[in-house]
């Protein structure tokens, strides 16, 4: 691949990730969070309709509990077919601690046709699941761009990983900030949202993560990446591409669509769209219990013979 066009596919996708969880500001003031938990799961093939229900049925467990575990999930649109994404926002590497352990004491408080329902699920899920990854994420500001936005409204993700070469991360910022951002403002690009993570735990050393909430998939006919490109003067193009090809090692894009169903948001977020975010719980089946048999009249004893 030649170099110009290496930069412009990296461009298009930096260009096309915008902010996780800029909620309104009463759902969560100051944009997005400064720690995210990533979970990536690898559903077995085929299994990914029983999956979907396995995991709203988790999720309605809780709703009910008010566990503080808030998650946004995705479904793939276009990527990996068989890969269910968990959005994790949180403040703090304290808070992940003090979310894990209040939320384990409300699962292990369980009782009646609940705590069956949660056993059952467990047992279910190695029948689903070929593997899982969690990552931890902490917000590089600086690499992103523009204003918070309100998730509730948002209905699509596009995600993209960049892999940074071992040693160049300081020069992978400077591309950013330099070159990426100033273009973006020379281009007018108002309204982008992005919103970077660089990944601490769980993947290997040098991987961002970006992130673009969408209302509709049509915000991708926006050609963003051009649009950068064409701001650039000849000089500025060739520090991109020579950045390009000394930091950055690979980019991969995926694109999704949230599932309400397995989603588990604060009621501040769920109340900038009630419809979409409450979903009905389905009623957790209970076995029926067995009717008693009736009893068999006793055998009256044979008549006295003469």
């Amino acid at each position: 691949m030649k170099k110009s066009l290496l930069f412009f596919v990296v461009v298009t996708l930096l260009s096309a990730f915008a902010q996780v969880f800029g909620q309104a500001p009463s759902a969560m003031p100051g944009g997005p969070p400064k720690v995210v938990l990533i979970i990536r799961e690898e559903i077995k093939p085929g299994m990914m309709p029983a999956h979907n229900k396995h995991s709203a049925s988790y999720a309605g467990i809780f709703r009910s509990l008010q566990t503080p575990n808030y998650r946004i999930a995705l479904l793939p649109v276009a990527g990996n077919e068989n890969e269910v994404i968990y959005l994790n926002p949180l403040e703090s590497f304290a808070q992940l601690q003090g979310t894990t352990e209040a939320t384990d004491k409300k699962m292990s408080s369980l009782s009646g046709n609940m705590k069956a329902e949660s056993d059952r699920l467990d047992k279910e899920a190695p029948v689903l699941h070929a593997g899982m990854r969690d990552m931890l994420g902490v917000l590089r500001p600086e690499l992103g761009y523009g204003g918070p936005v309100d998730i509730s409204k948002m209905r699509f993700f596009s995600v993209t990983t960049v892999r940074v070469r071992p040693g160049h991360d300081a020069q992978y910022a400077d591309y950013v900030q330099k070159i990426v951002t100033v273009a973006r403002q020379k281009a007018k690009i108002d309204t982008l949202h992005t919103a970077a993570y660089q990944m601490i735990s769980g993947t290997p050393a040098g991987t961002y993560m970006y992130f673009r909430p969408m209302r509709s998939l049509a915000e991708l006919d926006e050609n963003i990446g051009m649009k950068v490109r064409a701001a650039m003067g000849d000089d500025m193009r060739k520090d991109a591409d020579k950045a390009v090809s000394d930091a950055i090692m690979s980019s991969e894009t995926s694109t999704y669509w949230i599932n309400p169903n397995m989603s588990y948001v604060p009621s501040p977020m769920a109340a900038g769209d009630p419809a979409f975010w409450n979903p009905k719980p389905e009623p957790i089946a209970v076995k029926p219990k067995p009717k008693p048999r009736p009893r068999k009249p006793a055998t009256p004893p044979p008549p006295p013979t003469e």
